[in-house]
């Protein structure tokens, strides 16, 4: 990282991969070319899931490379007089997985839910979970950066 003065702790960068509920998904196509997309995310037992439609081009590129990079970020206040903007950011390297044991992919949307949503009902068909697409990205690395 160029500028140490704004490096945060990991354990700070987790924090904000906890409270945070978006961010943006990078990946590469089969052509090399790069694709990100801004998904919600949900951290839980140490990784980031993901829940998505099962067909489409994030998970050809997942299915072609696993290796993924996920930032989130809070941004602060833009200072238009001083060329700057305070926030706060984490950026995780890591390896997606498509999640397909149903009683895991329920349990894990159930867990989501309460994250995302806290406090509603979680209810859903095994129709419904196994038509749903759900990603776990094992974090191998996460940096986490502010301007204050």
């Amino acid at each position: 990282m160029r500028r140490v003065d704004r490096e945060i702790p990991k354990a700070e960068a987790m924090e904000l991969l906890r409270e945070t509920k978006a961010g943006v998904l990078a990946m590469v196509d089969s052509d090399g070319a790069p694709y990100a997309i801004p998904v919600n995310h949900a951290l839980i037992d140490g990784a980031l899931i993901i829940h998505c439609a099962r067909a489409g081009r994030k998970i050809d590129c997942l299915r072609n490379d696993n290796r993924v990079c996920y930032t989130a970020y809070r941004m602060i206040h833009i200072s238009p007089e001083k060329l700057t903007t305070k926030y706060t950011s984490a950026v995780v390297t890591g390896r997606a997985e498509l999640v397909e044991d149903l009683e895991v992919k329920l349990d894990l949307l159930g867990r989501m839910t309460e994250v995302l949503a806290p406090g509603a009902r979680f209810t859903c068909d095994d129709r419904t979970v196994a038509d749903t697409g759900l990603i776990r990205i094992k974090i191998e690395g996460i940096t986490g950066k502010a301007n204050r």
